[in-house]
């Protein structure tokens, strides 16, 4: 079985390694932010906007967690700020994930904590694994520079250290760690981390109490140091983000819409005001959200709703095999609702959801949702183990070959689509061209004017991170980025501002046409009958940036 799991583990990080620099195609601002912060912490101790070693990153005034440049530092000191060595990092900790997700499978299934009969724990622990490791929703969310996933290792980790913390509390402290960590991994960490744990301590509360010896005191102080933490980093920030996504920021006006309609259609005045308050509208689109996370369209048909996240629009986040897989699970939970490590998984994978729920959008963010990971593969773990203890009428070998069948054509139908088909597919969504243009600029053209469009989308991190820029300098400059002062949430809603050589502002082609400047924006900010120096294209073809010197420009006007 080792050699087993070192073959999983091995086809785990080859398929979140592989190519990284090509897929996903593009390279969000986002990801860029979490390897500059990286570089800049590195180098000065510091992240972007000069806070020492913060709790949280400020990055564009969204305030990101900030594990993941943290994670990623080592690997920007091993390679470099490179696109890679960032994203290298996700790889890893996906690779990692599928590691601790045997070891929390084989604790489940060990010792019958989830099974009365005897069975091997090795086979769930392994199937488990193995059913990550191919995961669609776990690969794609491991091969970009995407925080969420940090959780998909963290909490297998913190409730592996939980489960053998009942009967060895040594692991407590290893379980507290890995608590306060993974708040702060990503914003829904944050929500769902305690609720999972504080329903654990109500379900075990006997086995905890029982003898509160100096391994619970030192894992307490350990969940109190990082509580600490936490409230620290709200303070800085962070519950601004959390406000800014949160469904109930809309749910105030959309309440008063609906109550004035319903009064001018002659509904009484204090009935539309008990019905459509902000409170009824934000409950009613929770559940109609977290309703969608496990909708059949998102798990095996439609998948998420952007591909912000390199995530393949029109495609599932689940296999169709593991539908019955899922199923067959939960089966089992029902007959066995007594078993509190049944209930464990359970909770988890209803929990996981609620932050995703409570967040602005049409639902089905994978992003999000992820924090369930892999609690889905360890239900299907136990469906498959069910399902192998019934009586069928065919023989096993025969459903054994079968099945292996099946995940073969669903797995190599999942590498074709998303090494083949889909570039095309989710370029857009990652900003493909915004990356490649900031590159391209990086060479020949330090010494001339370029103006970047804020079309691109926070075009000043690009240009820091190619230019692999001075962190202690970009430090100052972002001091004169006053956008909070002048009541604006982002960077680049400021009218203008500037790097160096570079400055970020809307283009209006006119206002350069006989300046000798490079301008870089989008395909419909300049006239069509423009010579271009430079085109990005999308896989597809659809021009994605172009770049203009107006120089050439007014040499061929004179000539």
């Amino acid at each position: 079985m080792k050699k087993l799991l070192l073959l999983i583990l091995t086809v785990a990080f080859l398929l979140r390694a592989v190519g990284l620099n090509s897929y996903p195609p593009g390279f969000t601002p986002d990801e860029a932010s979490f390897g500059y912060d990286a570089y800049s912490i590195l180098e000065t101790g510091r992240d972007q906007w000069g806070k020492s070693f913060p709790l949280t990153l400020q990055s564009f005034g969204d305030y990101k967690s900030p594990l993941y440049s943290y994670v990623a530092i080592p690997f920007v000191a091993v390679f470099g700020l490179e696109k890679y060595s960032v994203r290298l990092a996700n790889a890893v900790v996906g690779t990692l994930a599928v590691y601790l997700t045997y070891l929390l499978a084989y604790e489940l299934f060990n010792n019958r904590l989830i099974f009365k009969t005897k069975v091997d724990p090795e086979i769930g622990a392994i199937i488990a694994s193995f059913l990550l490791a191919i995961s669609p929703w776990h690969v794609m969310m491991s091969r970009g520079a995407f925080e969420a996933n940090l959780t998909t290792l963290l909490m297998p980790a913190a409730l592996y250290f939980f489960v053998k913390g009942v009967e060895r509390p040594k692991y407590f402290i290893y379980c507290a760690f890995a608590i306060g960590l993974n708040v702060f991994s990503y914003h829904s960490a944050k929500f769902v981390t305690p609720i999972l744990f504080l329903t654990l301590f109500v379900l075990f509360r006997k086995e905890l109490t029982k003898k509160f010896g100096i391994h619970h005191k030192i894992s307490l102080f350990i969940l109190l140091v990082f509580a600490g933490l936490f409230l620290l980093s709200m303070r800085s920030g962070s519950a601004t983000r959390v406000f800014d996504v949160s469904i109930f920021k809309t749910a105030l006006v959309e309440a008063s819409s609906q109550r004035s309609a319903a009064i001018n259609q002659g509904a009484n005045s204090y009935l539309s005001r008990v019905i459509y308050n902000k409170y009824i509208v934000g409950v009613r689109h929770f559940f109609a959200n977290y309703t969608t996370y496990f909708s059949p369209q998102f798990y095996f048909s439609q998948g998420p709703a952007e591909t912000t996240y390199g995530m393949i629009p029109g495609r599932g986040v689940l296999y169709w095999f593991e539908l019955p897989l899922l199923l067959a699970g939960f089966v089992y939970f029902l007959k066995n609702y007594a078993n509190k490590f049944s209930w464990l998984v359970v909770i988890w994978y209803l929990v996981g959801p609620i932050p995703a729920a409570l967040s602005l959008g049409p639902g089905y963010a994978a992003n999000r949702a992820e924090v369930v990971l892999p609690s889905i593969q360890i239900i299907c773990a136990v469906g498959v183990v069910f399902l192998s203890h019934l009586n069928f009428r065919f023989r096993k070998q025969f459903v054994y070959a079968s099945g292996s069948a099946v995940v073969a054509i669903f797995f190599f139908y999942f590498l074709f689509d998303y090494f083949v088909s889909s570039p095309q597919k989710m370029s857009e969504g990652m900003l493909y061209g915004n990356y490649e243009a900031a590159k391209y600029l990086s060479f020949g053209y330090s010494q001339d004017q370029i103006v970047m469009s804020r079309k691109l989308s926070e075009p000043h991190i690009y240009v820091a991170f190619v230019n692999r820029w001075d962190p202690a300098n970009y430090q100052k400059v972002t001091k004169a980025w006053n956008y909070k002062q002048i009541g604006l949430g982002w960077v680049d809603q400021m009218p203008e501002y500037s790097l160096g050589n570079y400055t970020f502002k809307n283009i209006n082609y006119q206002e350069y046409a006989d300046k000798r400047v490079i301008l870089v924006g989008k395909p419909d900010e300049f006239p069509q009958s423009l010579s271009l120096s430079k085109v990005f294209s999308y896989p597809g073809g659809k021009q994605s940036v172009v770049v203009v010197d107006t120089s050439s420009q007014i040499y061929a006007w004179k000539n």
